[in-house]
């Protein structure tokens, strides 16, 4: 396990162990004085099965190469989700993720079929970057013609763009969602000087992103519900689905922006793309 990649466990185990509440360990209430929020380190050692001193390094990042079966009793005793599990596994290089191919120019198909979409559609890469897009996410999204490459991407976006922030009711749980699915992409790639750079931008521009980062949380990428305030058709409530692994490229993806039912939403969109 290299240097960077121990130093991002610790401070992950680190941040799980403060977020834990004593109960759920199985403490029982009132279980010594807290200074400080979470499980102490000797007590996720202990639930562990492991000496203190073993677990603190493991936090500081000074730990030897722990074993799969020692990192499963640490998860366990930390109540950690399947992908935050993963996640720590990743980091341990314990089981490692498909190296991502680097970027190439997309597909004509591809571009054609994006913009053959009814809907709100775009592809990106790991790092948010936006390679193609069709129409409807111009009008309805964000104008992606309107800026540079290197800021096309839409994580740069949303912490950065005061545009697209106040078209996002729900923009700190937008937020919130969009730095945990970076934080676990990101991680998967530390060798990618691409993304270091845009983390980098992002922690020195947006204070936001800086505290949300800091949290090492991460989230899966999954349907996600967002609401967005269009100045000419009002308030749009859209379902994100993603497709991975565009003809095989794991490192590209496809979001598609389908109206959710009931909320007036196709019928709204429909009058402004025709307009």
């Amino acid at each position: 396990m290299d240097k960077q990649k121990a130093v991002l466990l610790g401070q992950f185990l680190k941040s799980r162990r403060e977020k834990m509440n004593p109960s759920e360990a199985g403490l029982p209430s009132g279980y010594g004085k807290r200074r400080t929020p979470g499980l102490r380190r000797e007590e996720v050692a202990q639930l562990a099965h492991v000496s203190t001193t073993w677990y603190t390094w493991l936090e500081q990042g000074r730990a030897s190469t722990p074993s799969r079966q020692v990192l499963d009793s640490v998860a366990q005793a930390l109540k950690l989700s399947a992908n935050e599990h993963l996640h720590m596994l990743h980091l341990a290089n314990l089981e490692l993720p498909n190296a991502a191919p680097a970027i190439k120019q997309l597909s004509p198909d591809i571009e054609k079929l994006i913009d053959q979409l009814p809907y709100p559609a775009f592809v990106a890469t790991e790092r948010t970057e936006v390679l193609c897009w069709n129409n409807a996410a111009c009008r309805i999204i964000f104008d992606f013609p309107s800026v540079s490459a290197e800021d096309r991407c839409m994580a740069w976006l949303t912490f950065t763009d005061n545009n697209l922030r106040h078209s996002i009711p729900d923009w700190e749980e937008y937020a919130q969602y969009t730095a945990g699915v970076l934080r676990g992409r990101y991680e998967k790639n530390l060798n990618d000087l691409s993304f270091r750079k845009l983390i980098d931008r992002l922690t020195a521009a947006s204070p936001e992103f800086l505290e949300l980062w800091s949290t090492h949380d991460i989230m899966d990428k999954t349907i996600k519900t967002i609401r967005l305030l269009h100045p000419e058709a009002g308030l749009l409530t859209f379902n994100i689905n993603t497709f991975s692994h565009i003809n095989g490229d794991s490192s590209t993806h496809c979001c598609v922006y389908m109206p959710k039912e009931g909320t007036g939403t196709q019928e709204k969109m429909l009058l402004l793309l025709d307009s």
